[in-house]
């Protein structure tokens, strides 16, 4: 059926009503000036607000610069009015304040280890010492050997006790800055062979042989000669105690001109591949009972890392469990006159 069919039988479905603006003013009971005012205010309070949210936003954006250039002065003229800068700004705020946190986070956990690995290493030979002198104020009739036993093993234990204490303040002097190097040129060979001939002892106990290599060459540095000697006579010591019964210790020098690089190798029993990223933290030990039961106080590698940085260099170390281990360092030579 058409439409038309259906308007003639009065079943119109749309009928379009036309109005006018004027007839629609009429109807609602306002008139055209009434209207054109109404327009005029609705405009006005348009403006208005729209003025307040652009002042607000500025004042946003700009409470948000001065917070960032309170908290990193170098982002002051850096950040501009724009939404994307702020954006960009906050978020490089927000990732220096998650990596400060992390940062205390790692200091605490180290706080909290050390104080606790200082704690368990002075209380060893505090017990110790306080066990031989309790045994021997209880028995007053202790025949002399025995008297003279314990009392040698107080001694010794009180001479572990004081080492610890002052390899604490060693450490604790060279990365506070109050330890200042003595300077000057000197024969590395020298030194090597003095270090060297000074070990001779402990390593007989081992049977242990204690070689030199060192290329004919001028092996001059500018260092802390005595603090070097600490660090040669460390690495030396620490090779002896953990090498192998009639093993072997080689102190090996070479030079590249700019530097006179030391080597300490051994072939004893080497250190995990797991541990190797920390045998220069302060306590640490790959095998703590082995380590207490041949002395020290855990902290000479430590010392020796902070020697060798103060001189401006590094130390390493190349180990294979059950095969020995190589420690380095190197030391700048001394300029020609």
């Amino acid at each position: 059926m058409r439409f038309s069919q259906l308007v003639n039988q009065r079943l119109c479905i749309l009928q379009p009503v036309n109005i006018s603006s004027l007839q629609l003013l009429t109807t609602l009971g306002m008139t055209s000036k009434a209207f054109f005012i109404l327009w005029i205010v609705t405009v006005l309070l348009g403006l208005m607000v729209g003025l307040l949210w652009m002042r607000r936003e500025k004042q946003l954006l700009k409470r948000l610069q001065q917070m960032i250039s309170d908290e990193n002065p170098e982002e002051e003229e850096t950040v501009s009015n724009t939404y994307e800068d702020i954006e960009a700004a906050l978020k490089a705020l927000f990732e220096t304040r998650k990596e400060e946190l992390q940062q205390l986070q790692r200091l605490e956990n180290y706080r909290r280890d050390y104080i606790g690995n200082v704690a368990h290493e002075l209380k060893t030979p505090i017990f110790s010492i306080q066990g031989y002198i309790e045994t021997v104020l209880d028995d007053p009739d202790l025949d002399r050997k025995t008297l003279e036993s314990f009392l040698g093993k107080a001694n010794k234990n009180a001479d572990r006790l004081g080492q610890i204490v002052l390899d604490l303040d060693t450490i604790t002097k060279y990365e506070s800055g109050f330890l200042v190097l003595d300077q000057h040129p000197f024969d590395m060979l020298g030194l090597v062979n003095e270090v060297v001939e000074s070990l001779e002892l402990q390593a007989k106990e081992k049977n242990i042989t204690l070689q030199v290599f060192a290329p004919a060459g001028d092996y001059q540095v500018m260092g802390d000669r005595k603090r070097l000697s600490q660090v040669l006579t460390n690495l030396g010591y620490n090779s002896i105690r953990y090498g192998n019964q009639n093993g072997n210790t080689r102190f090996r020098l070479s030079s590249t001109g700019a530097k006179v690089i030391v080597e300490v190798a051994d072939n004893g029993i080497g250190i995990p591949h797991e541990h190797l990223g920390r045998v220069f933290e302060r306590f640490f030990r790959v095998d703590k009972h082995r380590n207490r039961a041949t002395g020290g106080s855990g902290l000479g590698l430590s010392i020796c890392k902070h020697i060798v940085e103060a001189h401006g260099e590094t130390i390493s170390v190349i180990s294979t469990e059950g095969a020995g281990s190589v420690f380095s360092f190197s030391v700048k030579t001394s300029p020609e006159d």
